[in-house]
C-alpha cells in the first residue's frame, strides 16, 4: 500500500533539477500513513502486492539473476524488512492483510478460493478500506481480490473501496483476462467496479494496472488523503498459459537459458517498471514527499509443482503452500521520506496482519482499540524501535494442509508437516554476474525521482546494504529429516531450518505446544469446503465470472 501524508510542492519545478537523466521504472506495493502529523497534512497510502514471488526473485536480497532496480531504489532508501512473514497461500494472506486478524479468526485458513466456490471473507468482518474511510480516506483497489465474490456484497465495491479495477479469481490469462475452470468453463474476469470490462482485451495486465494507478493519482482530490492498493497479477502463473510477459521484457534475460524462468524474469521486470511509473506519477502530482510505500509478496515462490511459477526462495527451505520459511518469509520493504531512520535493514519481527493497525495509526486512528492480532509497527519502522511482536502463528490448519507452525522469539515449532516441498531449491538458470546492480539502481526511474525529491545529485545509500539484506546458510550440515513430525528451529541463527532442535530442547517444544493450544481453542472452522456450484459457471452469466447467489428476500 502506498500512503501519502500531504500534498504540496511544485512538481514541474522540482523535476527541472533532473532533466536529461535516463529513466528506469520501479514498483511500489504498500503505502501507509504516518502517525503524529498535523491535521492539515494529507496522507496518501499505496500498497503494492506481488503474487507468488520468492525470496531470491528480487535483487535487493542480493541475487543478480533478475535485477529489480526500481524496487531496489525504494528498498535501499527505505527499510528492508528482513524478518517479515505472510501466510502460505494468497487468499489467507489477503484475509490477514485486510482484517488484521490471523485467518483462524475468520475461517480463511487453508487453501485459496477456487472458481465457482461459494465462500469468502464474511461481509460482517470490517476490513482495511472501511477503517480508513472512517478517517476520511479515498480508497482504491487495483488488481486481484480473491476474497470471495459469490455474493455481490462480498465484492470490493461493497467492502469499502471507492473503486475496483481488476479481477475476482486467480490464474487468469494476462492478455485475454479470461479464466478457464477444469478446461470446460471459460469466462471473462476483469471488472471496473461492478461492471465487466471487455475494452482492454489484448493488453498485458501489469500495463493496465499501471495506467489505472496513474489515472487515480492524477485525479485525486488534493483535499482528501488517498489509500491505493495495487495487487498485481504478476508473478502468479496462469492456468492455460503459465508464463506470460511482453517480449521486450523477456528479451533482456536470454542468459538465464531456462525458458520458463526467463519468461518469469520478464514478468518481474515488467512489474519493476510499473513501480517506477507509479512513483513517477506520485512525484508529478506532488504527492511523493508525503507518501508511505509498502511492498510485500503474498506467499513464497513456487519453483515446481501445481502452482509452478518458477519463483525461488533460496536459501530458505520450502515453497508456497508450506509453513517452512520459504513459503512464509516474504520479500518486503517500506519506503517514505517521513521515516526518521531509513536506509537500513530491519531484523525486527513483523507479520502481514501488522499493516492494518500501522496504517490506521498513521492515519490518525487509535489502533489499540481495534483488538486485532496485528500490531502498530510505526515506531519500529520509522524510529528503529524494538518490534512489539514476539510471536506469530504461521498457520493452524488440520482441514487441508495438516500443518501447524508457531514462532515465539527465536524459536519456531513445526508440527505434522508432510514431505510436500520441504526441500531447499537452488535457483534455476544462469545469471549475468557482470551486471552492476548499484549502477542499474542509480539509473532507475525511482532513483531519478528520489534525487529530485531530495534535491541531491546522488542518493546517499548505505554501504553494502544488499549484503545486510542477504541470508546466508549455504549447504551446511543438517540433521533435517522429512519423517520427524516435530521440528524446532532457532530461526535467528538457523533461518534455513537445517538443524532440528526438538530432541535437545523438549521444554521449549512443550511450551510452544501450549501456545498452539491457545490458538487451537480460538480457531473457527474453515469456510472452505471445496464445494463447486455449477450456477457460477460463466455460461450462465453471459460469459463472465460474476456474483451468482441471489439476495434473500424477506417480508
Amino acid at each position: 500500500m502506498v500512503a501519502n501524508l500531504a500534498t504540496g510542492g511544485n512538481s514541474r519545478e522540482r523535476r527541472s533539477l533532473e532533466q536529461g537523466n535516463s529513466s528506469v521504472t520501479a514498483a511500489s506495493i504498500r503505502l501507509g500513513l504516518r502517525q503524529g502529523w498535523h491535521a492539515e497534512r494529507k496522507l496518501y497510502q499505496q500498497r503494492a502486492h506481488k503474487r507468488t514471488k520468492g525470496w531470491s526473485d528480487v535483487s535487493f536480497h542480493g541475487s543478480s539473476q533478475i535485477p529489480t532496480p526500481n524496487l531496489d531504489a525504494l528498498a535501499a532508501d527505505g527499510v528492508v524488512l528482513n524478518n517479515y512473514y505472510v501466510q502460505p497461500y494468497c487468499t489467507p494472506s489477503r484475509a490477514a492483510l485486510m482484517t488484521g486478524l490471523y485467518p483462524i479468526r475468520t475461517g480463511m485458513q487453508g487453501t485459496p478460493i477456487g472458481a465457482a466456490q461459494p465462500w469468502g471473507l464474511s461481509e460482517n468482518v470490517q476490513i482495511m478500506p472501511q477503517y480508513l474511510k472512517e478517517l476520511g480516506y479515498e480508497t482504491h483497489l487495483i488488481g486481484k481480490w480473491h476474497l470471495g465474490y459469490y455474493k455481490e456484497r462480498m465484492t470490493p465495491s461493497q467492502r469499502g473501496f471507492d473503486s475496483f479495477y481488476g479481477f475476482y479469481n486467480g490464474e487468469e490469462d494476462y492478455y485475454t483476462h479470461n479464466l478457464t475452470f477444469v478446461r470446460a468453463h471459460n469466462g471473462h474476469d476483469f471488472w471496473c467496479n461492478k461492471e465487466p470490462l471487455f475494452t482492454d482485451i489484448g493488453t498485458y495486465s501489469t500495463t493496465l494496472f499501471t495506467r489505472r494507478a496513474e489515472y487515480i493519482i492524477n485525479n485525486n482530490r488534493r483535499c482528501q488523503p488517498l489509500f491505493l492498493v495495487m495487487s498485481y497479477q504478476a508473478t502468479h502463473s496462469g492456468i492455460l498459459k503459465a508464463f506470460q510477459a511482453p517480449q521486450e521484457n523477456i528479451a533482456k534475460f536470454s542468459y538465464i537459458g531456462e525458458e520458463n524462468r526467463t519468461i518469469f524474469a520478464g514478468m518481474v521486470d515488467a512489474l519493476d517498471q510499473s513501480v517506477g511509473q507509479v512513483v513517477r506519477a506520485l512525484s508529478d502530482a506532488g504527492m511523493l514527499e508525503n507518501s508511505v510505500i509498502a511492498f510485500s509478496s503474498d506467499n513464497g515462490g513456487a519453483p515446481y509443482g501445481p502452482h509452478n511459477s518458477r519463483g525461488f526462495n533460496w536459501p530458505l527451505r520450502g515453497a508456497k503452500g508450506t509453513v517452512w520459511e520459504g513459503g512464509t518469509r516474504a520479500a518486503a520493504f517500506v519506503w517514505s521520506p517521513l521515516l526518521v531512520r531509513r536506509r537500513r535493514v530491519s531484523s525486527e519481527l513483523m507479520h502481514i496482519t501488522d499493516w492494518l493497525p500501522t496504517f490506521y495509526s498513521i492515519a490518525g486512528g487509535n489502533a489499540a482499540k481495534l483488538q486485532l492480532d496485528g500490531y502498530d509497527m510505526w515506531r519500529q519502522l520509522s524510529f528503529g524501535a524494538r518490534s512489539p511482536r514476539v510471536e506469530l502463528l504461521y498457520n493452524y490448519d488440520y482441514t487441508f494442509s495438516n500443518a501447524t507452525a508457531l514462532r515465539n522469539s527465536r524459536y519456531k515449532l513445526v508440527l505434522d508437516a508432510t514431505g510436500y516441498f520441504n526441500g531447499r531449491y537452488a535457483i534455476a538458470g544462469g545469471s549475468n554476474t557482470c551486471r552492476d546492480l548499484d549502477s542499474l539502481l542509480d539509473d532507475s526511474t525511482v532513483a531519478r525521482e528520489l534525487r529530485v525529491l531530495y534535491k541531491k545529485s546522488r542518493l546517499p545509500l548505505s554501504t553494502n546494504w544488499r549484503n545486510k539484506a542477504t541470508l546466508g546458510c549455504g549447504r551446511g550440515r543438517t540433521n533435517f529429516s522429512p519423517d520427524s513430525g516435530v521440528y524446532l528451529f532457532d530461526i535467528v541463527n538457523d533461518p534455513c531450518e537445517l538443524n532440528n532442535l526438538a530432541s535437545a530442547l523438549p521444554r521449549v517444544v512443550a511450551s510452544l505446544k501450549k501456545r498452539i493450544d491457545v490458538y487451537r481453542a480460538a480457531a473457527v472452522p474453515t469456510r472452505n469446503n471445496l464445494t463447486v456450484d455449477p450456477d457460477a459457471f460463466p455460461e450462465n452469466h453471459n460469459g463472465v465470472w460474476a456474483p451468482w447467489a441471489k439476495p434473500l428476500v424477506t417480508d
